[in-house]
């Protein structure tokens, strides 16, 4: 009697073990059968499953008679096992993807597109973008120009409001910048209908010897009135006055002074010189309309000599 030895292989999908990953992600099958999809190098995970012929794309031939699903691969891999591992996608721009898988994942946080056989070429490093400048240049000043030779000259320069403004909570907020000042004073003051005055007090007064951008606040809410009787719910004017005092000597002359803006909050009010118009450059003595700033004339609030206001469209 001869007999002859008969091998089949039976299909039990109980058999199916979790292999190493194989070439980047791609799914080993034996003939015809479909690799289940594993997790791609890189960023993304990987898009298809395997390819259904002998061999799985990117990795060596499935075990005799079984299949093996594609572990989850993290970065870079292990060369030994399989395929080459895929490079690891760098931060950045997404890279190209794998040559013969699917498309990888998110490219979220500059992560490199994932790829398989062999991994997609991981993303370029990115740029962290171009630095900041300095800031948009200043466009739009109010030039105020003050001779000052005397400890008694001062100059008032006032923006009249439209009707009578509640202040008793305000806060107003100058942006100017110094070009010529060795001494003296600039700040901010309010006027009622009354015409009586509040300024900041004479001990917190800023000097005109620091050249240069700053921004200049005067809280008229928490201001003593003292003596003056102001009413602070009735303000007819927002003032700035450049003042020789408390030096007695070393003043600039001329002193000059550029003013991008004056802000109030509560309420909320703002005045930008960006153009000519918000600049009346003729001395007034009584109120000038339209909310521009102007230089008020009187004897009591310009003595210096030789006073102009002007206006630029390029500040410094």
């Amino acid at each position: 009697m001869i007999l002859t030895a008969v091998s089949c292989s039976v299909y039990d999908e109980s058999l199916l073990g979790s292999g190493p990953a194989a070439g980047g992600g791609a799914g080993m099958g034996s003939a015809g059968q479909a690799g289940a999809a594993g997790s791609g190098a890189g960023a993304g995970h990987s898009g298809s499953a395997g390819s259904a012929v002998g061999g799985a794309s990117g990795g060596s031939a499935g075990e005799a008679g079984m299949m093996d699903t594609a572990g989850v691969m993290e970065a870079g891999g292990d060369s030994s096992e399989g395929g080459s591992a895929g490079s690891s996608g760098s931060a950045g721009n997404g890279g190209t993807a794998g040559s013969s898988a699917g498309t990888g994942g998110d490219s979220t946080a500059g992560a490199g597109t994932g790829g398989t056989s062999g991994a997609g070429t991981g993303g370029s490093s990115g740029s962290g973008g171009s630095a900041g400048s300095g800031g948009a240049a200043v466009t739009g000043c109010a030039v105020l120009t003050v001779p000052i030779d005397a400890g008694t000259d001062q100059a008032h320069f006032v923006i009249s409001l439209p009707s009578a403004t509640d202040m008793k909570a305000g806060v107003i907020s100058m942006h100017l910048y110094v070009q010529d000042g060795k001494a003296g004073t600039v700040f901010n003051y309010v006027q009622d209908s009354g015409n009586r005055w509040l300024g900041v007090a004479t001990a917190n007064r800023p000097s005109l010897n620091v050249p240069g951008w700053r921004t200049l606040t005067f809280d008229v809410g928490m201001a003593d009135a003292g003596s003056t009787g102001i009413a602070k719910t009735d303000i007819r004017r927002i003032g700035i006055e450049i003042n020789a005092r408390p030096a007695t000597s070393g003043w600039s002359n001329p002193t000059v002074v550029y003013v991008d803006s004056i802000t109030v909050a509560t309420p909320t009010l703002s005045y930008t010189f960006d153009t000519s118009a918000t600049v009346s450059v003729n001395p007034s003595s009584g109120d000038v309309g339209g909310q521009v700033l102007w230089q008020h004339s009187g004897s009591t609030d310009t003595t210096a000599s030789g006073v102009t206001l002007g206006w630029v469209a390029t500040c410094p």
